[in-house]
């Protein structure tokens, strides 16, 4: 599963109510160690078909997952940004507006094949992922609408919009793997400051400017 690209995100609101079910539904689970989380990893260039493969994933998923249990379904993470050279794992993230049904989730999606692995060191991110197949991928439960949401949303948006930053981070995934980094943790460590950066202009440009004026909406009158 990635590291997250976002660590210092702070806990609150929804999803401090999503740590707290997941924590308690964790306890009923045997614990993730370190070695089970970390796996060997392999930077491949941006593959055009790695969008279709949401797409069916995401299908596959929602015949399991009515949307009463999980709200809705995104691709983030660097498979989501056409052009971006990334692991060959493709992210997805489900939102769930009831937390407490957590087990009702993770049930449905181990039978698909899923592997669990708690939260990984992220409060409020339940983590699993599937492997041995053609396609790789990844899912993060979080609080449908919560800061997580919202900031997995704004750095992917953040990335597809500028062509740079892009271009900086796949430098940056290189110089990691080229230096050895050839491991899940090595490697987010590796490029923690690339992504740390691109984290930091995600969240000025999604946060509203409190001194903007709300633009009026149209009159009765005005046309569509």
């Amino acid at each position: 599963m990635n590291k997250p690209e976002h660590q210092s995100a702070h806990t609150q609101g929804p999803d401090a109510a999503a740590h707290e079910a997941f924590v308690l539904f964790d306890e009923s689970r045997k614990p993730t160690s370190h070695a089970v989380l970390d796996e060997r990893i392999m930077v491949c260039p941006a593959d055009p078909s790695w969008p279709s493969w949401f797409l069916q994933e995401t299908a596959r998923l929602r015949s399991a997952l009515p949307g009463d249990l999980v709200a809705e379904i995104q691709h983030i993470g660097s498979t989501a940004v056409p052009g971006l050279d990334a692991k060959p794992i493709v992210d997805l993230m489900a939102g769930i507006g009831e937390p407490g049904r957590i087990a009702e989730v993770v049930e449905r999606l181990e039978r698909l094949g899923y592997e669990s692995l708690g939260e990984a060191g992220v409060p409020g991110r339940w983590a699993l992922r599937k492997r041995d197949v053609v396609q790789p991928s990844n899912i993060a439960i979080v609080a449908y609408e919560g800061e997580w949401w919202k900031l997995n949303l704004a750095v992917r948006d953040f990335l597809r919009a500028n062509a740079d930053a892009a271009r900086s981070y796949a430098l940056a995934k290189w110089h990691a793997v080229s230096n050895g980094a050839d491991t899940l943790l090595a490697y987010s460590e590796a490029k923690r400051a690339s992504i740390e950066m691109i984290v930091a202009e995600a969240r000025v440009l999604s946060t509203p400017d409190p001194r903007a004026v709300p633009r009026a909406g149209p009159s009765r009158s005005s046309p569509d």
